[in-house]
């Protein structure tokens, strides 16, 4: 039998202001103080300014989410050695923690939350690479006996490891450019099988068994090589578009990533979603910049400081919500 509803459809309901772009998706609503009938819908993703964090850095480390960041280490001017500093960001303002690492140090491996990250490797003292990991629970920092096997910095970790299941990969050597591969089981590194391409300053996302790699160096110009690891070996995939090195990156998995700016030749705002398959040319980043880190996943991320040293934050978020009025010609 036909209804009211069925016949005459859902009652258009009456507010006095709109609700927030992305509560509201695909409603319809009629803003009695505006004397109009809006609605929302979801558009491609974007990036904003969010606010500065207190310390300028370069080549910083971070763990968390777009509400619940972590910012650690990096550098602040030349000559480029690193610092101890750690700040959160609770999504509106970032915070100096107070809770120094135990090592300073820049161009690391950092993943997990802001009570619950790792950091590994980097660059020292100038000219020092280094095995040394700590583990932070959100009050203080603590040396783990567990080192890398391999000293190197400027190497990728993923950002959706945890405290007891992580990867890291490639990075520099004295030598200058690895391949190198661990896995990290919440007390020891274990070697397991190479990348296809030696590199460094290069992207990576995903987790232990499901991480994805990026553009980087591997002889003097920039990659846009990229490799998907299946918790057992590296396979070559399709490229990103736009080749550099020193990119942001973040993405929980191997079939979901985000890749930002770093330098192709020069600095790049260029921004690119990986969805398992291929790399597609998304919204550029605000400003151009050069070794950024990045943190969250590829609906809500954070694209923190960079070179030169600079405090500046931005958020991505995908979709992006946005009230229309309905017009009538």
């Amino acid at each position: 039998m036909a209804t009211y509803k069925g016949i005459k459809g859902v009652k258009v309901v009456t507010k006095t202001s709109d609700p927030t772009a992305s509560e509201a998706e695909a409603t319809v609503w009629y803003n009695s103080t505006a004397d109009a009938l809006k609605y929302s819908i979801a558009g491609t993703g974007a990036w904003a300014s969010a606010n500065a964090m207190n310390t300028a850095r370069r080549g910083a480390m971070s763990a968390g989410t777009q509400d619940a960041g972590l910012a650690m280490g990096g550098s602040t001017a030349p000559p480029p050695g690193g610092i101890s500093a750690t700040e959160k960001y609770n999504g509106t303002t970032w915070t100096e923690t107070g809770h120094a690492m135990n090592t300073a140090r820049r161009y690391a491996a950092g993943f997990g939350l802001q009570t619950a990250a790792i950091i590994a490797g980097g660059n020292g003292p100038p000219g020092s690479q280094l095995t040394a990991t700590e583990t932070y629970n959100g009050s203080a920092w603590t040396t783990s006996p567990g080192t890398l096997n391999t000293a190197r910095g400027a190497l990728a970790g993923s950002c959706g490891g945890t405290t007891t299941a992580g990867l890291v990969f490639g990075g520099y050597l004295p030598s200058p450019f690895s391949n190198a591969t661990e896995s990290w089981n919440g007390s020891a590194w274990t070697s397991v099988n190479n990348m296809q391409t030696a590199r460094n300053q290069l992207g990576g996302a995903g987790t232990q068994t499901a991480a994805v790699c990026a553009a980087g160096n591997s002889g003097g110009s920039p990659l846009n090589a990229s490799e998907k690891w299946d918790g057992t070996s590296w396979t070559t995939v399709n490229s990103i578009n736009t080749a550099r090195q020193g990119p942001g990156s973040f993405g929980q998995t191997n079939t979901a990533a985000l890749i930002f700016g770093g330098e192709a030749p020069s600095m790049s705002n260029a921004t690119e979603k990986y969805d398992g398959t291929s790399w597609s040319t998304v919204a550029n980043l605000g400003s151009t910049v050069y070794i950024a880190t990045g943190a969250g996943s590829t609906s809500q991320g954070l694209c923190i400081g960079g070179n030169p040293p600079r405090t500046s934050v931005e958020e991505w978020n995908d979709p992006v919500y946005t009230i229309k009025t309905v017009t009538v010609s």
